[in-house]
């Protein structure tokens, strides 16, 4: 099973998603879902580049985001937002001792769910579980290369229709991993529920 350590719930709680133009070698949208549990309230944050040029700014923006929240967990599906954090950190330095405890606050969940459960789904993508938990997408064709695609789009036409189907496609990825990552908690909770009920009953057997 999972601790509480790999598996946290916070009176705040983070949910973030990434989306890249690799034949620019840019990354031009930061999503970050906030859960407020105890307000009750989720708020989305599209720290979009408009422009290539603009990549900078967004990542201190970003920065200054996560930044309000200092003992938030962030939580994210596979090891991409990790890495491209890891690689922006080089590319755009910013003083101080920041970047390891920013990175020790980082949950992926995709590790996590594949280590403890086995689901009924084509594959481990976080599309696959979040519709088996029974989370759509409003677009339901948008994928990330279909992103990428209208990024292009948004660059060649400036047509502002490409960036607003981005910023949805990302923030429902963003709900995606916060509603995989309740179902991981419950998952995990009710295992430890049937495992200890489990004890209780081999602890009467033996009295018995």
């Amino acid at each position: 099973l999972l601790s509480p350590d790999e598996l946290p719930t916070a009176p705040v709680e983070l949910y973030f998603d990434i989306e890249a133009a690799p034949e620019h070698n840019l990354i031009y949208l930061h999503g970050v879902l906030v859960v407020d549990r105890e307000a009750g309230t989720e708020t989305f944050h599209a720290l979009l580049a408009n422009h290539p040029d603009q990549e900078e700014a967004i990542w201190r923006d970003f920065l200054d985001l996560v930044g309000q929240y200092p003992t938030a967990p962030i939580y994210h599906f596979c090891p991409f937002e990790v890495q491209t954090v890891k690689r922006l950190a080089a590319r755009y330095p910013v003083a101080g001792n920041w970047l390891e405890p920013l990175l020790g606050r980082f949950v992926d969940l995709h590790e996590r769910i594949t280590r403890v459960a086995t689901m009924p789904v084509e594959s481990y993508a976080l599309k696959s579980i979040a519709r088996w938990i029974g989370f759509n997408w409003r677009d339901a064709d948008a994928n990330g290369a279909q992103a990428i695609y209208w990024y292009d789009q948004w660059l060649t036409t400036g047509d502002r229709t490409f960036l607003d189907t981005i910023v949805r496609y990302n923030e429902d990825d963003c709900i995606a991993t916060y509603r995989v990552k309740d179902w991981l908690t419950e998952f995990v909770r009710q295992v430890a529920l049937h495992g200890r009920r489990t004890r209780k009953r081999s602890r009467r057997s033996l009295r018995a």
